[in-house]
């Protein structure tokens, strides 16, 4: 048993000494048996959330009316959620009603693959009754039970079944390829940020060169914001160096280069990204295709948006001047406006004129005479450089 389990072996055992039964459910029983790192634990009890609250000395109620229960214990905070059942899916994303029970294996009946479908005991014995271990030796991803109903239960279900086909390499079966292809457009009820979730996780899969096609072949690019007639495009991303991307911003900025949007920005609203990845991945993309940098283009760029674009660089085609350009923006004079010993104030004060466009403009050639050592970074210095630059153009 992994260090993560055994740590909160405790935490299940006062649940059996208190009459209930315990188990370690979910993704970190799949990953345990398929030999990969575990990152975090679910508890699954036949306690009701008041039990539980009974039985540990420390509670937070965390998602109380979904079942689940915090509890402090040792230090670290565990979730512990109820056996529960889920009522009919109105809106294919959330259930009606959740009712909580005692029976284990109808609680692993609910969820949506056979692969996470299974449950570990205190001693490490697996329950697994809808056969996931076999699954799971046969490299593919199985709905539990009727794959229609799970898909209708949650939409959000077809595009994590694709998500696994690439961060396992497994095969999704066929019964469960035929139900999302003919469900496929339920995902139009599923929350844009649900569905990027899960794309971003798909796109750092081991196997995502695998999974990619299945974007197009179960038509589900008119649910993907800015994708529909691109097919070819994210298709093609699979000849890319995918497995270099190391961050979000990378990943978005070879998505954008491939599909290829009018409008960039809007292109990643669409997504419900964080703006500040939008400013960075939209002005990367502005310079993605250059290849030559003087040392002033370097500065005013900056080395966040050169390091993107190299990485994006190294991802469509194997090679960055990321060493070399490095380099070359750490030996110069200065690295950012902050350090230039002058502002836009200091230099209204020196010609006495109110500002507007003229100042931006001539702050502009001000720091590029200081990147190119045309004026020494002194306030004296740059001062007679403005009164010459503005006695010249009167």
């Amino acid at each position: 048993m992994k260090e993560i389990f055994k740590k909160a072996v405790p935490v299940l055992a006062k649940l059996e000494q208190a009459g209930f039964e315990a188990y370690f459910v979910g993704g970190s029983v799949r990953d345990t048996l398929l030999e990969r790192d575990v990152a975090d634990i679910d508890i699954a009890t036949s306690a009701f959330p008041e039990e539980v609250k009974r039985v540990f000395m420390r509670t937070f109620d965390t998602g109380i009316e979904h079942g689940t229960v915090s509890v402090l214990e040792a230090g670290e905070i565990y979730e512990i959620t109820t056996f529960r059942t889920e009522g009919t899916y109105a809106d294919f994303r959330r259930p009606d009603e959740v009712v909580f029970i005692r029976s284990l294996e109808k609680d692993l009946e609910r969820r949506d693959f056979t692969m996470n479908a299974i449950a570990m005991g205190l001693d490490g014995r697996f329950i697994d009754p809808f056969d996931g271990q076999k699954d799971m030796m046969n490299k593919q991803i199985r709905a539990v039970g009727e794959p229609w109903e799970r898909f209708h239960e949650d939409a959000l279900r077809m595009m994590r079944g694709v998500r696994f086909v690439s961060q396992l390499g497994f095969s999704l079966e066929r019964r469960t390829y035929e139900a999302m292809q003919q469900n496929i457009a339920l995902l139009k009820n599923i929350a844009i940020e649900r569905i990027a979730v899960e794309f971003v996780k798909l796109m750092r899969g081991e196997a995502v060169k695998v999974a990619l096609p299945l974007i197009t072949n179960l038509d589900m690019l008119p649910y993907l914001p800015g994708f529909n007639n691109h097919g070819e495009a994210i298709r093609s991303l699979g000849a890319w160096n995918l497995a270099a991307i190391r961050d979000d911003e990378t990943m978005w900025l070879a998505v954008t280069l491939a599909v290829k949007p009018d409008n960039v920005p809007s292109f990643l609203r669409a997504w419900k990204l964080p703006t500040k990845l939008i400013r960075a991945v939209a002005k990367a993309y502005d310079l993605a295709d250059k290849q030559e940098w003087s040392d002033y283009e370097l500065f005013a760029t900056g080395m966040h948006t050169v390091e993107l674009i190299e990485k994006a660089r190294f991802v469509r085609a194997s090679e960055t001047d990321w060493g070399a350009l490095k380099l070359r923006f750490e030996s110069l004079p200065v690295q950012s406006r902050s350090e230039i010993n002058a502002s836009g104030d200091d230099v209204m004060k020196w010609t006495g004129k109110k500002g507007g466009p003229w100042l931006k403009e001539l702050l502009a050639k001000l720091d590029q005479a200081v990147i190119e050592l045309k004026v020494k970074n002194t306030q004296a210095d740059i001062k007679g450089w403005v009164e010459h630059v503005i006695n010249e153009s009167a």
